[in-house]
């Protein structure tokens, strides 16, 4: 009686979304590929002061945060062949304030007999300058916009030839923008 209850349910909501013209969300993969991902920051390393950092005190340097991907891959038995990963990162634009691709990577691993495998990405980096005011040349304060990109997230996706086989992503709502 439970799960003739559950079925009335799904078949009620698919309906009503169907009544309203609206499209009931793509089925995600069946999860053939897990994968296990660890975000790494990637420091920059301290530039030397000079004079010239002096004169420009009250203006704020441009900030750069590196980051990049570690992957545990583990498939089913069912996969058989190579595994490809497509990493799309994202950023904010701090002029815009949208969310934009800033990279997007393509790599492929071998799985081994137990069906893992290990993917390093290459790093991507994001730059920015914060708002600021900043004297003109006619000695008034100017407000400067704040610019660059600084991070937003990342998405990655697993590929057996062209079939979704696996995904993961920094925030759920990454994985609904397209691919």
């Amino acid at each position: 009686m439970k799960n003739l209850t559950i079925i009335s349910s799904v078949l009620f909501a698919f309906s009503t979304l169907v009544a309203r013209g609206e499209e009931p969300a793509p089925a995600r993969s069946t999860a053939q590929v897990t994968l296990r991902v660890e975000m790494k920051n990637i420091r920059a390393e301290k530039e030397k002061k000079s004079a010239d950092d002096k004169k420009e005190k009250d203006k704020p340097k441009a900030e750069t945060t590196g980051k990049s991907l570690e992957v545990e891959v583990s498939a089913a038995k069912s996969i058989n062949g190579p595994i490809k990963l497509v990493t799309t990162w994202y950023a904010r634009d701090n002029d815009t304030k949208e969310q934009v691709v800033a990279n997007t990577e393509e790599g492929e691993v071998a799985l081994d007999a137990a069906k893992t495998a290990k993917f390093t990405g290459k790093p991507c980096s994001f730059t920015s300058t914060p708002a600021h005011s900043a004297k003109g040349a006619d000695g008034k304060t100017e407000k400067v916009r704040a610019s660059g990109q600084t991070f937003a997230g990342w998405v990655i996706r697993g590929y057996e030839g062209t079939t979704l086989v696996g995904e993961a992503a920094s925030s759920p709502t990454l994985l609904k923008l397209p691919k």
